[in-house]
């Protein structure tokens, strides 16, 4: 490149800089991704199954399958850390659920949790699992009850974060907000992104620029359609409890003690209808464990796959 040229390019990227081009944040931002996923192994796939398109991470690994399920907005790269933390020989799939991420969005469907669960399991099917391990958070949890409640025999053990489905005896912080007639969880702008921050982390962790902009910036743009899939499911809200005594394979539930979103108090629910269920409060934790302690919560994670396979060894 010659000096002159060398300049201009100079020039540009200090243009950019300081009036935060969007096309440079989105770069340096899919950059950021990239190097993020490949330091954890994951490598981005895409399927069809059930007239949906699906959009993927996976981790290749000789031993059994572990199968990640986020929250409501939010997308598989909220896994990506946490799957840094699992043993190599796992293999990882973090999907994005229908209506999420990169994965198919239709105005006109109804997001339904049944639904979501549906696409989830139509997708697992093309992916030909046949038995491996399930977890998810949030609204991933609720898809991760419905699956192993209608699957048994494909779910070896079931692990939820923080999972959305049971009234709370104690309402959450998000509650109160929407009993106001607020969403925290559809921000319109970059202010309401800061503020679902608020929501979902108690210690925040650090997110550099640009991404905390091109983060807000994408929930900001999928607000319409996000608050239309928040609509959908809450008008055809049902009680998780009743799929709960189903659940016949061994349980984790981890759950961050200051959780806004959803109240730590769930926990007598879950432990109340679930026959094998294994417990972990989190202390000073918010609703994304997995984000917010990814070392914690793995660590937790792994001593309770080993500990069941263990038990399933000598049960032989």
């Amino acid at each position: 490149m010659s000096r002159r040229g060398f300049l201009a390019a100079a020039v540009l990227c200090a243009v950019c800089l300081l009036c935060g081009c969007s096309s440079f944040q989105k770069s340096l931002f899919e950059c950021s991704m990239s190097i993020e996923r490949r330091l954890s192994k994951l490598q981005p796939k895409t399927l069809q199954a059930g007239g949906l398109t699906f959009s993927y991470l996976e981790r290749t690994g000789t031993g059994e399958t572990i199968v990640l399920l986020h929250g409501f907005g939010a997308d598989k790269d909220n896994w990506v850390r946490f799957v840094r933390r699992l043993p190599g020989e796992y293999r990882v799939i973090a999907i994005d659920l229908p209506g999420h991420g990169s994965s198919t969005r239709d105005a006109q469907t109804t997001y339904t949790i049944e639904f979501i669960a549906q696409g989830f399991a139509a997708a697992a099917e093309e992916l030909g699992l046949e038995r491996f391990h399930l977890a998810g958070n949030s609204m991933g949890g609720y898809v991760g009850v419905l699956y192993s409640a209608h699957n048994p025999g494909k779910v070896l053990t079931l692990c939820l974060i923080d999972p959305a489905g049971a009234a709370s005896p104690v309402p959450s912080d998000l509650q109160l907000a929407v009993e106001r007639g607020e969403n925290p969880l559809v921000p319109k702008s970059r202010d309401d992104f800061d503020i679902l921050l608020s929501y979902g982390f108690h210690n925040r962790p650090f997110i550099p620029w640009p991404i905390a902009d091109v983060l807000a910036d994408r929930y900001v743009e999928r607000s319409v359609f996000n608050e239309k899939m928040w609509t959908d499911i809450h008008r055809h809200w049902e009680d998780i409890s009743r799929y709960l005594g189903a659940l016949d394979m061994p349980v984790l539930l981890v759950w961050g003690d200051r959780d806004r979103i959803l109240h730590v108090s769930s926990v007598s629910v879950y432990r109340r209808h679930i026959p094998h269920l294994e417990t972990v409060i989190l202390e000073e934790c918010g609703h994304l464990p997995m984000l917010e302690l990814p070392k914690v919560t793995a660590h937790r994670y792994v001593s309770f796959l080993k500990d069941k396979s263990a038990g399933t060894e000598l049960g032989r």
